[in-house]
């Protein structure tokens, strides 16, 4: 996820994706582990909620959440578990696609599960056609996906601290995850699915991602050129490494070290000066309006799970006016400058003023903030 929120990524349109979706490669199979045992589905769930808060330190519904009766998705390696009783026995079948290189890890992973869920039982793998992928950018979060995807009827939105947003499909091997791509908040969108003509229909369904008002995203200036400046970092390592002569590898290559003659450089010292506590959102409107005023507030004392906090306080605001909706394709966007914001909960609403001076609450919306990127809440 941190890898994807470093990739400059050319901007999207309003909340829609480019006509042309990549095609990244698939991965080799998906891999499908099962095991059976005499215990009911209730004691193998009991003993995975134990070994996740070993593991994790969450519970399972937080892990392992149910998306239909006897269906799950398990968060934390992204795959489908299934069961199914008959004859005093219950078959648990999980399924997660996996690259050729990772293939005996998620071996391991599923051994791991069934020896937790059961008493040591013996596990069948097989391995089973690819998913096939299609991607994109957009400018939208969970909330705007859970609204393109909801007349379908087979996909539920799972919670995930993997992904900035993730929904699986109940009938089907077919998901979409977002990440933040880190340009002016944009989030990267993969949709998998059986077949390649059925990823690129689910890829075409996001990318109408479109029309609301919204506070669509924030980002931060001197956070994305931060993530900008290690992007930098890693790459010249790779290349110092890649430029060195037949048989000689530079393990001691640092990126740390290169990322730190970055930012010593002069240019790039006046360009973190320039962006140190500028804000910004890209927003939309479906009407005209005399005057437009993002208020920034933060919440003070954030619980994230709960959504409680103690205190809302108001940062500051940015007005602007006679303010009109973009075309088809486009967003809005209004800078502010702040104090340095401290990691935590941050919420921003939009207010519209009419040509009669009636006030008109346009959206609201809650992002946690990282120090160098907002996800939505």
């Amino acid at each position: 996820m941190r890898l994807a929120r470093l990739l400059a990524i050319a901007a999207a349109g309003c909340c829609g994706a480019a006509a042309q979706f990549g095609i990244p490669r698939a991965p080799d199979v998906v891999l499908s582990g099962e095991f059976r045992t005499p215990l009911p589905e209730a004691r193998v769930l009991a003993g995975l909620d134990a070994y996740y808060q070993e593991q994790v330190g969450r519970k399972l519904d937080a892990v392992l959440p149910e998306i239909a009766p006897h269906i799950r998705y398990e968060a934390w390696h992204d795959m489908w578990v299934y069961f199914a009783a008959e004859g005093g026995q219950l078959t648990v079948t999980m399924k997660r696609p996996t690259e050729a290189a990772t293939e005996v890890l998620a071996k391991g992973w599923m051994l791991q599960m069934a020896g937790r869920a059961a008493d040591d039982p013996e596990v069948r793998f097989q391995e089973l056609p690819p998913m096939r992928y299609a991607e994109g950018d957009i400018y939208g979060s969970r909330r705007e996906l859970v609204k393109v995807l909801e007349d379908r009827g087979e996909f539920r939105l799972v919670p995930t601290w993997q992904h900035a947003g993730l929904m699986v499909s109940v009938s089907r091997l077919a998901r979409v995850v977002l990440a933040p791509a880190g340009t002016r908040g944009i989030h990267h969108f993969t949709a998998g699915a059986e077949t390649l003509e059925a990823a690129r229909r689910l890829a075409a369904d996001v990318s109408r991602l479109r029309g609301e008002a919204c506070v669509c995203a924030a980002y931060s200036e001197a956070g994305e050129l931060e993530a900008d400046l290690h992007r930098q970092a890693l790459d010249k390592s790779v290349d110092m490494n890649s430029a060195a002569p037949a048989g000689l590898v530079l393990l001691e290559v640092d990126p740390k070290h290169i990322e730190d003659s970055l930012r010593l450089d002069p240019a790039n010292q006046k360009r973190l000066a320039a962006a140190a506590g500028w804000y910004g959102v890209k927003y939309r409107i479906e009407a005209p309006y005399a005057a437009v005023t993002i208020r920034w507030s933060a919440l003070d004392g954030y619980v994230r799970g709960s959504g409680a906090f103690t205190a809302q306080r108001v940062l500051g605001t940015a007005p602007a006016a006679n303010v009109k909706p973009e075309g088809a394709g486009k967003l809005l966007e209004q800078r502010i400058r702040l104090q340095a914001l401290k990691p935590g909960a941050y919420r921003i609403a939009i207010e519209g003023e009419t040509a009669s001076g009636a006030k008109v609450a346009i959206d609201e919306r809650d992002f946690w903030f990282d120090g160098q990127f907002f996800d939505e809440l």
